[in-house]
């Protein structure tokens, strides 16, 4: 793979004359290149794109949130939201030889410490097994169809679980099934070794638990068909999130500006990627509008009608404060995403990239996690605790189930809607109706599209396909029908 190959050869390699393996030995070293696992997260690297903006990009934009304003700049950027899912031009490349150089990174961690060496040993081995189980659980739900969908015999990536490999190495793809086990063992791992407080741009236990949440919701099942045994693991790590001190719900003016503050000291982020000036979120290149001359070079995607139409049905909603309206005569009724602005890394304002944390578990998920699991065990009156919580949260009114069955919902129905409200533009929306065996519906019309446009979750193209150059460089690789 020659995203492994790029890792050993330009990436991991020592500048100074140590080898990896002396340096691995130490606490030191082993600092070092964790911190390089992190970094991987939010730099460009061997002049491949970023992983969190690689992630956004396919993860966000083949949902119903955003729609086009224009075409972008570059192209590729459309890819994912148009379905061309071109396996040589986006962000693909980059996306999958980024994931495997964070993966091959976190193996070389992981080999160099035994268990039981002792806390400080322990605390980066069980951060490197979070990093290489979300790497995996990223590329599985990236290439791979919904767990629900024939889950022993379809394909996702190949798991490398060593560093140990040579030029030779040429492994197939992996079940789906096996990926989500490997990812589960990593996150059960990785819970028990971490014991340290850190800032939440570092992997915690809570994060471990909170993914864990995560994968198992992912493993559920449908609504109508819902594997009940994985609901209960699902609610089980969210009420272990949701009971540590660590994290709160933040409440009124803390919550409507949760996203414009740095990260490191969020009470409700679980786990972020952290950017500074040095390293900018790109990601907000794609949202927020900038005029030169006249034209859009950035922001080229706004909030959905979709969603503002959502939004809307409660004015109080403090989630209003996610999106700003502008005034441009060509582009009425737009809404920018806000998630990513906060404070922009160029004061002279010839670039958007920002100081943002792209969140990636937050506590307002496992809330939403556990309503869900409940809804599809059937346990609809429980379901609106955890439900409310958040409605509460947001000023929005809550449900009951007179008020549920007054507007022809399902707790089902309702937690999804909730979800989509409370989780836009953080990759989740796509994720959310494909898993659940639901189509995407974007009920809009848009740059690219004059008919609204609907996908099903059988459909070929939800599963990105495997880059061409991997398969090139590996013909053990089968590639997704495209």
């Amino acid at each position: 793979m020659s995203g492994c190959k790029k890792a050993i050869d330009e990436d991991i390699k020592p500048s100074n004359d140590k080898t990896d393996f002396e340096v691995l030995k130490t606490l030191d070293g082993l600092a070092t290149a964790t911190n390089g696992s992190y970094s991987l997260l939010v730099t460009q690297n061997a002049r491949d794109f970023p992983y969190d903006l690689t992630w956004f990009h396919m993860s966000e934009f083949k949902g119903n949130n955003l729609f086009a304003v224009t075409q972008a700049y570059p192209q590729y950027r459309d890819d994912g939201y148009t379905y061309t899912n071109s396996p040589i031009q986006g962000v693909t490349p980059s996306f999958w030889k980024m994931s495997y150089r964070i993966i091959f990174s976190a193996n070389k961690v992981i080999d160099a410490i035994e268990d039981g060496k002792g806390v400080e040993y322990d605390q980066f081995k069980g951060e490197n097994y979070f990093i290489r189980a979300m790497a995996y659980f990223n590329m599985a739900r990236i290439y791979a169809a919904p767990y629900y969908q024939n889950n022993e015999t379809n394909l996702a990536v190949p798991l490398t679980l060593s560093a140990d490999m040579d030029k030779s190495y040429k492994p197939a793809r992996n079940t789906v099934k096996e990926v989500y086990a490997q990812v589960i063992a990593d996150l059960e791992k990785a819970a028990t070794l971490m014991t340290k407080v850190k800032s939440n741009n570092y992997a915690s236990k809570e994060s471990a638990w909170a993914l864990l949440s995560r994968v198992y919701l992912y493993m559920s099942g449908t609504a109508t068909q819902p594997n009940t045994g994985y609901c209960d693991k699902a609610i089980e790590y969210a009420d272990k999130v949701i009971a540590s001190p660590r994290f709160t719900l933040v409440q009124d003016q803390d919550y409507a500006t949760v996203f414009a503050k740095d990260s490191r000291t969020n009470k409700e982020f679980i786990f972020a990627f952290s950017h500074d000036p040095a390293n900018g979120n790109v990601i907000n290149e794609f949202l927020t509008p900038k005029n030169f001359y006249g034209y859009y070079i950035n922001g080229e995607y706004a909030a959905s009608p979709d969603y503002m139409a959502i939004l809307d049905q409660n004015v109080a909603d403090l989630r209003h404060s996610f999106v700003r309206a502008e005034n441009d005569p060509r582009s009425p009724n737009r809404f920018t995403v806000t998630k990513y602005d906060f404070e922009q890394v160029d004061a002279n304002g010839y670039s958007t990239q920002s100081k943002s944390a792209t969140c990636y578990l937050r506590l307002a998920e496992m809330y939403l996690n556990k309503a869900e699991a409940l809804a599809k065990k059937g346990l609809n009156s429980d379901a609106l605790v955890p439900l409310n919580e958040i409605r509460k949260r947001a000023k929005a009114p809550e449900w009951t189930t007179s008020s549920l069955a007054t507007a022809n919902m399902t707790a089902f129905q309702a937690t999804l809607n909730e979800r989509r409200l409370e989780l836009a533009w953080e990759g989740h929306g796509t994720y959310d109706d494909f898993r659940n065996g639901l189509p995407m519906k974007r009920l809009y019309t848009d740059y690219f599209h004059t008919t609204p446009l609907t996908i099903q979750p059988t459909d070929k193209r939800v599963p990105y396909p495997v880059p061409f150059e991997e398969i090139k460089m590996n013909g053990n690789l089968i590639q997704n029908p495209i």
